[in-house]
């Protein structure tokens, strides 16, 4: 049953001014809350859920640090989510409501630049040590004060602890669904005590002290082990209820996915999800799938959008800062090759930055995109008004030799013209291309890519070079082209300022590699994300979507596809997962089932 209040919904949303602010326990900007103030649990778990057994997991980094996450050069192990809280949590089963996890209630400002909350008087760290304002203001003091968290928080001015439990965020704009967003996720609250007189970007490889419902219990840089904090503060407030069921969680270190794989099918570790296709459709066809004890399956990821990979061209170095330049590379890639060839034809081509989801771009451009887009008519291609965005499709087989013709005319435009079988600009210049890649895996697209641009005269070649030097050179944007992930968190405004704004490309440490720097694409995200109900959030982000692919920053690759998970069938789920329509709790709500355990153990002893 959705229940109103007087924070819920953004459009009636009641305000209340900094000295009458009104506390609930939860929030929405985009719509009514579904669940009221006494709910006792998400529908999408099994509140009674039996608790105990072991999951083993895979993971491919390294375990030697255990600093926090903004600003540290060395990635801290898998699972430290399972060590902290965060002030609020987002429920699955809504595209944005909030509630509270440290904070027992919330509140906003009138103009809503003021986001307060109340903790849990409850609230323990695993020393035992209560939760207070301290602790929250120190960790957003930290977070701000680094360029990684800047970038995610940046949005707040300043922090105010007005008593032990009760702590006012003073933000810069009024409060929208993404600051939300951001806050369900990060930042991790960090206990005051343990950290002073430390810097929590440096690296250590002392054990956390955090507050959530798992520790570590042990370490080595081959495995980590989380053990279930039997007192856990937050066992049974409504959020956390069916949720954290093992016992334990290990991860062990895979490096090379072959031996995972081998691993799995020996049952030497419980669940793996499933990257590439090739193995998803041959590596699998073994008795203990066909007798039912690994499962395969798939499961839809409606918290992400966007391609799964695209070939982002350095839009700040020459050639690649010419439009047409980048239209005619796009033109030349041909994904339907690619796809039948390489990947047994199971990809499906991302249409553009938000597929398959209301937010993205069809067709022709609404009413209300045209309304939008008017006042930048004279600086936008006239393509963005009058033709629906297509990429090029061709049979899969050969060359798409008509693909290939408009891109040799495009460079042309451009000033490049093939003469004695190399492209050369009017000052006899040749046109290379060079790929900056730190995984040998890319070359199995990048190679036919490149054997294709050879037929337009262009000398295009991989640099394959270990992760630091890689992260270097993108940071001092010493590269022409590179693939990287572009999968957008839903609803998609969170991320945008991250991917596509000018702010973020002038960033060293940027998501932004591309170097978009448009003011027409800056005004776009502000609309998203200053969006005030859900009909204007739909149409900025169509119309951003737009006036992103009409400037061919990249190529689109695989849509963000349903996840491919296979696991030995040893566990329960909910049977009410489906309704976790938006984000699933996944493993976080699965548990051990000793019956369907003592099945396989018997069939392997």
């Amino acid at each position: 049953m959705k229940v109103a209040s007087l924070t819920m919904l953004c459009l009636v949303v009641n305000f209340a001014s900094a000295e009458d602010l009104v506390f609930t326990h939860g929030l929405s900007m985009l719509h009514e809350l579904k669940y009221g103030p006494n709910f006792e649990g998400f529908d999408y778990v099994n509140p009674d859920a039996p608790q105990g057994g072991v999951i083993t997991l895979p993971t491919s980094t390294n375990v030697r640090n255990f600093a926090g996450e903004f600003d540290n050069n060395n990635d801290g192990p898998p699972g430290m989510g399972y060590v902290y809280d965060t002030l609020i949590v987002r429920s699955g089963d809504e595209l944005g409501g909030y509630y509270g996890r440290l904070a027992k209630s919330v509140a906003v400002s009138a103009d809503g630049r003021l986001l307060a909350f109340r903790l849990h008087l409850e609230a323990r760290f695993h020393d035992g040590t209560p939760i207070t304002t301290k602790d929250v203001k120190f960790t957003f003091d930290w977070v701000l004060s680094t360029v990684e968290g800047g970038m995610l928080v940046g949005w707040i001015e300043s922090v105010e602890v007005v008593t032990d439990h009760e702590i006012h965020l003073h933000l810069k704009e009024p409060l929208d669904d993404s600051n939300l967003r951001i806050l369900s996720y990060e930042p991790r609250i960090f206990p005051e005590h343990h950290w002073r007189g430390k810097n929590p970007s440096d690296s250590t490889p002392d054990f956390p002290l955090g507050s959530g419902p798992y520790r570590v219990a042990s370490w080595h840089q081959g495995y980590i082990k989380f053990e279930r904090v039997a007192d856990y503060w937050g066992n049974n407030i409504p959020v956390n209820k069916g949720l954290f069921n093992f016992e334990e969680i290990h991860f062990d270190v895979y490096r090379d996915a072959t031996v995972a794989r081998e691993a799995l099918r020996k049952g030497l570790f419980d669940y793996y999800r499933e990257s590439d296709v090739r193995h998803w459709v041959s590596s699998y066809d073994v008795p203990v799938v066909h007798a039912g004890y690994l499962k395969k399956t798939e499961q839809t990821l409606r918290v992400v959008t966007g391609p799964s990979t695209v070939i982002s061209f350095n839009s700040r170095r020459d050639p690649f800062d010419d439009v047409r330049v980048r239209e005619a590379l796009s033109m030349t890639f041909d994904f339907d090759w690619q796809n039948r060839t390489l990947h047994s034809g199971v990809h499906k081509r991302a249409t553009g930055y938000f597929p398959d989801t209301p937010f993205g771009a069809t067709g022709l451009p609404t009413r209300d995109e045209l309304e939008l887009l008017e006042s930048m008519r004279e600086s936008l291609d006239s393509r963005v008004f009058e033709e629906a965005f297509v990429l090029p499709e061709s049979s899969g087989k050969g060359r798409n030799r008509g693909s290939l013709v408009k891109a040799a005319g495009l460079l042309a435009e451009g000033g490049w013209r093939v003469n004695d079988g190399e492209l050369r600009n009017t000052a006899g210049e040749t046109f290379e291309l060079e790929f900056l890649s730190n995984n040998v895996n890319n070359r199995r697209v990048l190679l036919p890519y490149i054997d294709t641009l050879r037929f337009l005269g262009i000398k295009a070649n991989i640099r394959l070079v270990e992760t630091a030097q890689y992260i270097n050179l993108l940071r001092l944007r010493e590269f022409d082209a590179t693939m990287q992930p572009l999968t957008i968190m839903m609803p998609p405004i969170i991320q945008l300022p991250t991917f596509f704004s000018t702010a973020a490309a002038e960033q060293p440490h940027s998501a932004n590699i591309a170097g978009i720097r448009d003011p027409i694409i800056d005004v776009l995200i502000e609309q998203a994300t200053q969006s005030t109900d859900m009909a204007a959030m739909i149409t900025a982000c169509r119309a951003l979507d737009r006036v992103l692919l009409r400037g061919y920053y990249h190529i689109p690759l695989e849509i963000t596809s349903d996840m491919r998970i296979i696991y030995w069938d040893r566990f329960g789920q909910p049977a009410t997962n489906e309704l976790a329509s938006y984000e699933s709790p996944g493993l976080n709500a699965w548990w051990y089932d000793g019956e369907k355990a003592a099945r396989i153990e018997a069939a392997f002893p």
